[in-house]
């Protein structure tokens, strides 16, 4: 196999993800649960692989990552109220918690939806097709395999330290920073996995149990600081709510920790070289990044 293909392969398959994006960013009416869910991921995936282009590229990777942002927070509230509302009916609360933090949740949906105007749909598309069109000029000329793997390894050093952090501070906003690089871990290690497919396909795998694991949780803390800032719950109701989710939160922290340490327990040096050894001596063929995305969301079709 050819050296130094690792950087076209993860610019084409950034491409095609964000490609996909633009193609999948609902119009107004067109917003439901599945559809922003799946924009969402597709949005996720798209800033883990610019991530990997960075520290090589510059400014335009930092563009491009801070408006793949901006298109994602424009969908960000109706996914949260998609996940509070799901997250209520499995709670099963008394109704005296149900009813008023129900009805608060449909009022905000209602918002958001106003909000959701034609324009800013057509918008979030022409932003995602102009950047598709800017990743033709990057030049990956002095880009080489070497510097993808340490892209990684950088995400793996971040997402190692974050959580030390997050597991001795017992912080919500800690986990959810650790969430954030688990994501960017995730897809890049699944980007790579034709290097070496059984370990690294694995390993990402294992890497979006925890990122579920972590988004509970996170979904959980979302809904607590929405009850208890618009919630219009009585004290007694709320303090029966933080009872629950508290109890259901440290459940999933306890699962985060063992799984955080299985998939953290190398040193970063020893994941650098290991991923490192992967790319130079590949098992796989590096399939075209379109192609890749295609058969990625045809898998991920019900």
């Amino acid at each position: 196999m050819p050296t130094q293909v690792w950087p076209k392969h993860c610019r084409a398959l950034l491409a095609a993800s964000v490609a996909q994006a633009a193609a999948a960013f609902p119009g107004r009416g067109e917003e439901a649960p599945e559809r922003v869910h799946r924009l969402r991921k597709g949005l996720k995936e798209s800033r883990a692989l610019a991530r990997m282009l960075l520290p090589s590229v510059g400014e335009p990777a930092r563009v491009t990552i801070a408006a793949l942002a901006v298109v994602r927070r424009r969908v960000g509230r109706a996914r949260d109220l998609d996940v509070m509302e799901g997250r209520l009916e499995r709670l099963e609360p008394p109704s005296e918690i149900a009813g008023p933090l129900g009805a608060a949740i449909a009022r905000e949906r209602e918002a958001a939806l106003r909000a959701h105007t034609a324009f800013a749909a057509a918008a979030s598309r022409a932003q995602l097709t102009a950047i598709v069109k800017r990743l033709e000029g990057w030049d990956l000329s002095h880009v080489a395999d070497a510097d993808i793997a340490e892209a990684v390894a950088r995400t793996y050093r971040q997402g190692l330290r974050r959580g030390r952090l997050a597991f001795e501070a017992d912080d919500p906003e800690a986990l959810h920073a650790l969430r954030s690089r688990v994501v960017d871990l995730r897809y890049q290690l699944s980007a790579l996995s034709p290097a070496w497919p059984a370990v690294l396909a694995a390993q990402s795998d294992e890497l979006n149990a925890l990122r579920d694991t972590l988004g509970d949780f996170n979904d959980l803390d979302v809904l607590g600081r929405f009850a208890a800032e618009r919630g219009g719950l009585s004290p007694e109701a709320l303090s029966a709510l933080v009872e629950r989710l508290e109890a259901k939160q440290r459940k999933l922290r306890r699962r985060a920790a063992v799984e955080f340490e299985r998939l953290f327990a190398e040193t970063p040096d020893a994941f650098s070289a290991r991923l490192a050894a992967y790319l130079r001596h590949p098992l796989g063929k590096i399939e075209s990044g379109r192609h890749a995305a295609k058969k990625e969301a045809a898998s991920a079709e019900p």
